[in-house]
């Protein structure tokens, strides 16, 4: 098969992928709880907690595809992801209880982590010139999944199945789809791709070592994981929270669906914007915009604030994808981009206290509006910090050049 055409054919497959990612887990994952709370008898607590161990799970394995990538290929990655997939989606289905839906969301991460993003950023960053835009539509038609699966399980209630069947539905998805990753992936031959030519007060290559050791890099993972951290806990509370607020169980979910398809058209937009504003601005515009959206879903007293929240919070993510993602290689280049992603992913688990934490403040205080101001006033925080931060080897290089004219 011609190389070029073969890029593209994985381009498809990895954005078919993430779509089925969006759909099945983080996103819908919120609007099935309460059906699965009551089959089960669990407390919000619990139900949050499996949530919890969904993201734990999905970061702190992420090291691992760096490893397997490395070491036995792309294909072979994506084909034990597709495995674990299908046990967590059939687990699902299955579940009797509490102990099977921890389990269930465990592998579920884990599966999320060797078939999504640490994979997927990996092999489009070193087959594509222009990053920003590929992952731009990497991320865009990926969060189109995030549209369809609330509008999937509202349309499975409505057709009179319940919650099992929705879960059999992606346990026969993910291995059609995986399927196709691995077939399609396992044939392309990647290759080191060039770094960009130097530019001035910054070195031109980083090590996984230096980079860990600046301060920057640190930064840019915490602001991921505040963005993350709101991701996680506007996902599993927000359908609850704005039934608790008087709003029907089909306009919330349209509102949510609506906030996904905001949040594509916002990765679409960043990707383009990537190729000409600075990474670094797009993170302060996701912080600033997530910040908001947390604030505005914690009052939920009228039109207005939920439609501020729709497009902050859809616009702020899709931001946060591209945004991250390029200012790590913006500021470290490529060549140890792979490693440095993982990272990134593997310390954002710390995110995943967020779902934990708002359940138990919506047992003890009746409402999550708490968790959700909180998660608001971090995203201030980092936003701060983003905007102060300069390029690793900026002040150096500035230096030396100083020193060197006199």
């Amino acid at each position: 098969m011609n190389t070029r055409l073969l890029v593209y054919i994985v381009l498809q497959a990895l954005c078919l992928m993430y779509f089925l990612l969006s759909a099945g887990t983080f996103n819908s994952l919120g609007m099935v709880l309460p059906s699965m709370v009551e089959a089960f008898g669990m407390s919000w607590a619990q139900a949050g907690f499996g949530f919890t161990l969904l993201g734990t799970a999905c970061g702190i394995v992420s090291l691992a595809p760096a490893l397997t990538i490395r070491k036995l290929g792309v294909g072979r990655t994506l084909a034990l992801g597709t495995v674990l997939l299908f046990l967590a989606f059939a687990l699902l289905y299955t579940a009797q209880g509490v102990w099977s839906y921890y389990l269930a969301t465990t592998l579920l991460g884990i599966g999320y982590c060797f078939c999504g993003t640490v994979p997927a950023v990996h092999v489009l960053s070193s087959t594509f010139r222009r990053r920003s835009t590929v992952l731009g539509l990497y991320f865009t038609i990926g969060n189109l999944g995030a549209v369809a699966g609330p509008l999937l399980w509202y349309g499975t209630q409505s057709a009179g199945f319940d919650w099992r069947f929705y879960w059999l539905l992606f346990a026969v998805a993910s291995v059609f789809v995986g399927g196709f990753c691995t077939l399609t992936a396992g044939r392309l031959r990647l290759h080191a791709p060039q770094e960009q030519a130097p530019t001035p007060g910054g070195p031109v290559q980083w090590t996984v070592r230096s980079a860990l050791g600046t301060v920057q890099f640190w930064v840019v993972v915490f602001a991921y994981t505040a963005c993350l951290a709101i991701n996680t806990t506007t996902h599993s509370f927000a359908y609850q929270h704005l039934m608790e607020h008087g709003i029907g169980a089909d306009r919330a979910s349209q509102l949510i669906s609506l906030s996904a398809l905001v949040c594509a058209i916002g990765s679409a937009l960043a990707g383009v914007a990537g190729e000409k504003t600075p990474a670094r601005v797009l993170t302060m515009v996701s912080l600033g915009c997530l910040g908001v959206s947390a604030a505005t879903l914690a009052l939920a007293d009228g039109p207005l604030s939920l439609i501020l929240w729709m497009v902050a919070f859809g616009g702020g993510l899709g931001f946060s994808y591209v945004g991250t993602a390029m200012l790590l290689q913006s500021y470290f280049g490529q060549r140890a981009a792979l490693e440095l992603y993982s990272i990134m992913m593997a310390v954002s688990t710390s995110a995943a206290i967020g779902p934990a934490l708002g359940g138990a403040i919506r047992d003890q205080t009746g409402s999550f509006a708490g968790i959700f101001y909180a998660l608001a006033a971090l995203s201030a925080v980092l936003l701060c910090a983003v905007a102060v931060l300069r390029k690793p080897g900026e002040r150096t290089a500035a230096t030396a050049t100083a020193v060197a004219a006199e």
